[in-house]
């Protein structure tokens, strides 16, 4: 029988809460006691080998790998390595061979080997710096580059990965300027990895990005607000550490998800508290902004879940993730369950197995 868990990182309460989904419902109900991961920040799953990574900026800052129960959606340790810098973001490799991660305030790119077991092996692998606060690193569908944001820099950079070595060091192959004072923070890919969407985090602009599979580089295509002027915010500001946050009059972007099997984008944003709806056209990937509605308070992360019927955001500031049913003629919210989560939580993560 199909199970969907879902997988919610709380950096303030230290632990990933454990909840199943279901997607026919949309509601949540509490599957297992949560994991403790002190200063969690970001999640990443492999759900063929039965793992759940967790980056976290304590101290020291660890990458933990934890195994999963298919039935219940327990957690355990597996296997954990301490990271030299702290992480903002981890995301697993196209063919699982690596974890990549960002430290926003060391302003560097990580790589992390996985054994054949899927454990990650020492030491952590430093790439050329994409620039000041790197925020997301992913890998494309093919495998072939890296792609990271620079948000204090405004850029975005791709990294070449060698064919004997895909777990390894990473080369710089090229880099975009976006937008000065945009602050490119969270990226995602289309099915393909033919367009690459940027959400900026301080002028609430969304890209959209033509990828050459055989090159790497990055065209941009479009460049759209995901803030609407009636929502009375000014371009926002880079945080720093222990640093003011931009206030409630300043843009203040988040997370980026594509949802309905790639027809509708989602982004949020954190001083209004709402999330935002694309339309995406079928033939040429680019947007048409739709509508931004009311969401969970200071909406730090989000995710779609496997059937790409819902979308799920949590709020760093209330303590709970909430579910909405994507309507497929029009790409609508409509809420479906709301469930109270551990202090501060920032990531969500979707795992569906049988």
């Amino acid at each position: 029988m199909s199970q969907t868990h879902v997988y919610v990182g709380c950096a303030s309460a230290g632990t990933v809460d454990v909840f199943a989904f279901d997607p026919q419902a949309g509601t949540f109900t509490p599957a297992a006691p949560s994991a403790e991961v002190d200063a969690v920040r970001s999640l990443a799953a492999d759900a063929e080998r039965g793992l759940l990574y967790a980056g976290s900026s304590g101290t020291p800052p660890r990458l933990t790998a934890l195994r999963f129960d298919r039935a219940s959606g327990a957690l355990s340790e597996a296997g954990a390595v301490e990271l030299a810098d702290s992480t903002a973001y981890i995301s697993l490799d196209a063919d699982a061979a690596a974890i990549r991660s960002a430290s926003y305030h060391q302003d560097v790119i990580n790589s992390v080997a996985l054994d054949a077991d899927g454990l990650p092996v020492d030491p952590a692998v430093r790439a050329p710096s994409p620039g000041a606060k790197a925020h997301s690193v992913r890998s494309s569908p093919d495998g072939r580059f890296v792609y990271a944001t620079s948000l204090g820099s405004d850029r975005i950079v791709w990294y070449s990965v060698a064919e004997d070595d895909r777990a390894g060091s990473l080369a710089l192959a090229g880099s975009v300027d976006a937008a000065a004072g945009s602050g490119p923070r969270h990226l995602i890919f289309n099915a393909d990895g033919s367009l690459l969407y940027v959400i900026h985090e301080m002028s609430g602009e969304v890209a959209v990005y033509r990828r050459d599979g055989a090159t790497g580089a990055l065209e941009e295509l479009q460049r759209i607000d995901s803030v609407p002027a009636s929502l009375g915010l000014k371009p926002g500001f880079a945080r720093s550490s222990g640093g003011p946050v931009p206030g409630p009059d300043a843009i203040w972007c988040a997370d980026i998800r594509l949802g309905a099997q790639g027809r509708y984008l989602f982004t949020t944003e954190r001083s209004t508290s709402t999330v935002s709806t694309f339309a995406v056209d079928p033939d040429t990937g680019l947007l048409t902004f739709l509508r931004t509605a009311a969401t969970e308070h200071q909406p730090r992360g989000a995710a779609v879940d496997a059937t790409g019927s819902h979308l799920l955001v949590c709020g760093e500031k209330s303590g709970h993730i909430s579910a909405y049913r994507i309507d497929p003629t029009d790409g609508s919210l409509g809420i479906t369950d709301r469930a109270a989560t551990g202090a501060g939580p920032l990531w969500i993560e979707v795992v569906a197995h049988e």
